[in-house]
């Protein structure tokens, strides 16, 4: 019999459950789910193509990231630079990047051959990021100084 491991990123249940009624609960299957640095807000990725910066204490949604395209596959998202960048891959194969305040995309990069690129990564110590698609390739770019 397989064991099952869920990350639930400290949350707890009563959190947990709020934020399935309040993001999945009448929406497309949730798909990525991380954390603000500060624990305040929960960033929600879902199959509707839209990400979704979420209050943590109340469930309000503070804001949101459109312009990808994420219906099929699941595509993870992550808060970069200090939690001031959403990023997001996307089945156009390009990665995504918005300011996470006016929700806005700050770059969008052809990144992977195919249709996916399936995961971001961030590294802000060195001011990196890192992407991975179905292509098979890892691509690691720098940010400028």
């Amino acid at each position: 019999m397989g064991m099952m491991y869920v990350d639930t990123l400290g949350l707890k249940f009563s959190e947990m459950l709020t934020l399935f009624l309040l993001v999945g609960g009448d929406l497309d299957p949730i798909t990525s789910v991380q954390q603000t640095t500060d624990g305040n807000a929960v960033l929600v990725s879902t199959l509707d193509s839209t990400i979704r910066l979420m209050d943590k204490s109340n469930g309000k949604m503070l804001q949101h990231y459109k312009g990808h395209t994420n219906t099929d596959f699941r595509i993870r998202s992550c808060l970069g630079f200090g939690d001031a960048a959403v990023f997001s891959g996307s089945e156009d194969g390009k990665v995504y990047i918005w300011d996470v305040l006016e929700g806005k995309v700050l770059e969008s990069l052809q990144a992977h051959e195919g249709k996916v690129a399936s995961a971001v990564a961030c590294n802000s110590v060195r001011k990196e990021f890192a992407s991975a698609g179905v292509d098979g390739n890892v691509i690691v770019w720098g940010m400028p100084q």
